[in-house]
C-alpha cells in the first residue's frame, strides 16, 4: 500500500501546467502535488468554486490515486478562474 502513495506523489501530469502569479514570469507545475503546494502558498485568491474543488482533488489524489488528469483539468479550471493561465 505504502508504494501506491509513493507512486502517487511522484505522478506527474501528461502536459504540465503554465501559470503566472501577478505580472511574475510564468511558472511550471507538473503534477498534484505541486499544485496543491502552490494552491496552499502561491494561490492568490483563497476563494472561488474550483480552487476549493482542485485543493481537495490534489489532496485526494495523492492519498487514493485519483485520475491524475480529471485532476490537472480541475487545476486548469482554477487556474482560468483565479486569471492565472501563462
Amino acid at each position: 500500500m505504502m508504494s501506491d502513495v509513493t507512486e502517487a506523489n511522484e505522478a506527474l501530469w501528461s502536459s504540465p501546467v503554465r501559470v503566472r502569479v501577478g505580472y511574475g514570469f510564468p511558472e511550471t507545475i507538473r503534477g498534484p502535488r505541486e499544485a496543491l503546494e502552490y494552491l496552499k502558498w502561491r494561490w492568490p485568491v483563497r476563494e472561488g468554486t474550483y480552487y476549493i474543488k482542485a485543493l481537495r482533488e490534489c489532496a485526494a489524489c495523492l492519498q487514493r490515486g485519483i485520475p491524475l488528469e480529471k485532476v490537472r483539468e480541475t487545476f486548469v479550471l482554477a487556474s482560468i478562474e483565479a486569471k492565472m493561465l501563462g
